[in-house]
């Protein structure tokens, strides 16, 4: 028998991911922005690996929140998976935007 209180903790863990693919998506059109405005193509290259990347996160959050919204009570699937593929990915873009950041300065240089 699960308590009301893991319903909302269920609730409140679903808007936060709903919340992360939000930013994702942001994250994705100013990559893409990026991409598309960058004359320089090893940053247009890179900028479309973020892009992979952040699709990536977009769909894992969203769908993670459609499980953890979904009304079965105490039937919701272990987030392990979930958590590890959007910290990889989030990983992948960090070092891209590194990445582009670095060809940048050496550009200007």
């Amino acid at each position: 028998m699960t308590s009301p209180e893991a319903g909302l903790a269920a609730e409140r863990t679903s808007l936060a991911w709903r919340r992360t693919a939000i930013a994702s998506m942001a994250n994705l059109v100013l990559f893409v922005h990026a991409a598309f405005s960058s004359d320089f193509r090893p940053v247009t290259v890179l900028a479309f690996v973020a892009v992979a990347g952040l699709a990536v996160v977009t769909m894992v959050a969203v769908r993670r929140s459609q499980v953890l919204h979904s009304h079965r009570k105490g039937n919701w699937d272990f987030g392990g998976p979930a958590v590890t593929a959007v910290a990889l990915a989030v990983g992948a873009v960090v070092s891209t935007a590194l990445a582009i950041a670095t060809l940048y300065a050496m550009s200007i240089s």
